[in-house]
Parts: structure tokens; C-alpha cells; sequence
């Protein structure tokens, strides 16, 4: 079902250039709705690594040179180097009368050179359906 939960995240993008000088595009989605009753899944993260496809479930891994994607059981970690760590958990849309089943939490953290300059703060990027 299509997300219309104002105040739940259904889909998380992300997007990179990897490689340095090779300038390698990463892009993955995690997305609520492929995930079942558990909150597991075999295709809740789809993505591109330099224009190869991949699709990632409970228990993959995945690198596109400085890029990681561990997925665990309900979650899955992005390690960009060893400066972010984003932590993307499905869950359960509690006391729900319609709509999407599942929602993800996101969580930040900088490490290194990057958090000596600033902490993530805020939705990075939020839309809604009109």
C-alpha cells in the first residue's frame, strides 16, 4: 500500500558518488512495504552500484567500494567509510486504522573528521503525497 502517514517514513534513498576518482554512483532504497510480518524481507533494499543492480534481504552484505550495506535481521546499516553510519529499522505501524503496515526509523552518527565539524541533525529529506 502507498505510504499517506504523514508522520511515518516508508521509504529511505540514498545516494553517494564512491571511488574517488572513479566517481561510481551508489544509490539503494529501503522500503517499508516489502517487509512482512517480522519486519524481514528478501528484496527491502534495491539498489545500483556503478549501473549494476542488486537487491539485498535479511541477513546480506553488500560493498560498492567505501560503501557498506549490512542488512541484519529487521534493520539494515549504510557505513559510508569510516565517517557515517546510518541504522535504517523497520517496525510495525501500531494502532493503525488503514494505510502502510510498516514504518522505518532512522538513526545517524558521525565518526571521525566529520564529527568533530557537525552532528546530523533533522529530516534530511521528507515529502508526502499530495
Amino acid at each position: 500500500s502507498p505510504c499517506t502517514a504523514p508522520s511515518s517514513l516508508c521509504e529511505a534513498h540514498f545516494v553517494a558518488t564512491v571511488g574517488g576518482a572513479k566517481r561510481k554512483p551508489f544509490r539503494a532504497s529501503f522500503w517499508a512495504n516489502e517487509l512482512n510480518h517480522w519486519n524481514t524481507g528478501h528484496n527491502m533494499i534495491t539498489g545500483t552500484c556503478g549501473g549494476g543492480n542488486f537487491f539485498l534481504g535479511t541477513g546480506a552484505y553488500k560493498a560498492c567500494e567505501e560503501m557498506r550495506v549490512r542488512v541484519n535481521f529487521a534493520s539494515a546499516v549504510f557505513e559510508l567509510g569510516d565517517e557515517w553510519s546510518i541504522t535504517v529499522r523497520g517496525n510495525h505501524v501500531y494502532d493503525r486504522l488503514s494505510g502502510p503496515e510498516h514504518r522505518l526509523d532512522i538513526s545517524m552518527h558521525a565518526r571521525g573528521k566529520v564529527a568533530a565539524v557537525g552532528r546530523p541533525h533533522g529530516v534530511v529529506g521528507q515529502s508526502s503525497p499530495s
